[in-house]
């Protein structure tokens, strides 16, 4: 079954080839992307979404093909055309085609695409089980809180994670721990959050300010701080937090239990929070 494709202004779906070959996205990495999950053909979390590829796009100087208005309707059109109910839309921006050179013309006309995703998200056991994690150097660009396309270091890390048995890596720098190679990584210690705070280094999580708002509403402190590696071995709970993963309890990292290496109270009750919010009309 073919997905749903938008392509610069028109409808087809995934099996057409639509993409040039001098495409900058291409041959540059000169492109951002975005992905937003709808339960029930309800997009979740639309608005902000678009505000955080807004935002790269400007960083980028490529040009925002939607207004917000615009870029909703478009979106609600596509789930609408979708077979499926529950999945995920992968949207990405190219700065456009043009012949190859690093020196880029001015005002190139931007490349864009959307597609729906069937997806299989988690279900209430993996919720409590959780993942298993790896330490791994970080050796991404120095633009973290750009969502580029330039993403060779966090498959490499990822891979290491597979290769491992486990299911995710955590990227560090310097003894500093930034992220997850696909998501937003919490600590839990006395009972508080700890997470790298928004700058250059990490992705401005959706699903992570949004957990950061629910910790607040339940009244669990929130730390936003680097954390070292150090303090890995002494936190008394850890998830991630992702788009399609929602809030992830992590068991194990590098072989080693996180507290217990079961689930803890913090972790589930922001699962509980994150899951009814995105069951609510309110997003």
């Amino acid at each position: 079954m073919a997905d749903i494709l938008y392509f610069n202004g028109r409808w087809t779906t995934t099996e057409e080839r639509v993409l040039g070959v001098e495409d900058r996205g291409f041959q540059f990495g000169d492109s951002i992307y975005e992905v937003f999950k709808f339960a029930g053909r309800r997009p979740i979390f639309l608005n902000e979404h678009y505000a955080r590829m807004d935002r790269g796009l400007h960083d980028l100087e490529i040009g925002n093909p939607w207004s917000s208005a615009t870029f909703e309707s478009t979106m609600r059109e596509l789930v609408r055309r979708t077979e499926f109910a529950d999945g995920i839309v992968y949207i990405q921006i190219s700065r456009g085609e043009a012949p190859r050179a690093h020196f880029y013309p001015d005002a190139l006309e931007p490349t864009v695409i959307a597609y729906s995703r069937s997806f299989r998200f988690p279900d209430s056991a993996k919720k409590q089980s959780g993942i298993r994690m790896i330490t791994a150097r970080d050796l991404r660009w120095k633009q973290c809180h750009v969502k580029s396309v330039n993403l060779l270091a966090n498959a490499i890390a990822k891979k290491q994670a597979q290769r491992a048995g486990a299911e995710e890596a955590l990227l560090l720098d310097d003894g500093v721990v930034r992220e997850g190679a696909s998501a937003s990584f919490f600590g839990v210690r006395r009972g508080s959050l700890i997470t790298h705070p928004l700058d250059e280094h990490i992705l401005p999580g959706v699903v992570r300010d949004c957990v950061i708002k629910l910790s607040i509403k339940a009244r669990v402190r929130v730390d936003e701080r680097p954390l070292r590696e150090a303090e890995i071995a002494e936190l008394e709970e850890a998830f991630i937090t992702s788009t399609t993963m929602g809030v992830m309890p992590v068991s194990a990292i590098d072989g080693r239990a996180v507290g217990s290496g079961a689930r803890g109270a913090v972790t589930a009750t922001l699962q509980e929070m994150l899951d009814a919010l995105e069951g609510s009309d309110g997003v």
